[in-house]
């Protein structure tokens, strides 16, 4: 499942790196915006309790050690090798 995600966001990159009217554009950064709220909206009305936050922390700084990260420089390398 998770390659199907992946596969469909690089194929709407692709796709977006496509449009040349702004309009459109401003279109679709609403729309990402719109759901990105309620996505925090419905995550936030169901708090985390400090065993699990603290859990999540751990996790994040452990990947970060483990270098299971990407910085915004390697997406922007990857970006550019697509055209």
């Amino acid at each position: 499942m998770k390659t199907t995600v992946e596969s469909k966001k690089l194929h709407l990159i692709e796709k977006f790196l496509q449009i040349h009217n702004e309009e459109i554009i401003n279109k679709i950064d609403k729309i990402i915006n719109e759901e990105r709220f309620k996505a925090l909206k419905g995550e936030l009305d169901v708090p985390y309790s400090e065993k699990e936050f603290n859990e999540m922390i751990d996790r994040a700084e452990s990947d970060a050690v483990q270098g299971k990260v990407h910085t915004s420089k390697d997406l922007k390398k990857q970006i550019q090798s697509w055209k």
